[in-house]
């Protein structure tokens, strides 16, 4: 049975963009995000969070954690 290639990454040619950069985050159901789909696209830039108390923040930077960090680790 043949193993697929792993994918291939794309590295940026300017070192300012160098590393993993977030382009784009989708949530549906995951916390006060209900009812359809979110998204935000930062399109790897910096992106600053911004609202009003229960507004989501915390819920997004959660959403990322998620997915980033292993269970164990999150703390």
């Amino acid at each position: 049975m043949d193993t697929p290639d792993p994918p291939l990454l794309e590295f940026a040619a300017d070192d300012a963009l160098t590393g993993f950069r977030l382009q784009r985050l989708e949530v549906y159901n995951w916390g006060t995000f209900d009812k359809r789909v979110w998204s935000l696209q930062p399109d790897g830039r910096n992106c600053l969070l911004t609202g009003d108390i229960g507004s989501g923040k915390s819920t997004l930077v959660d959403a990322i954690t998620t997915l980033l960090v292993p269970a164990n680790r999150i703390a």
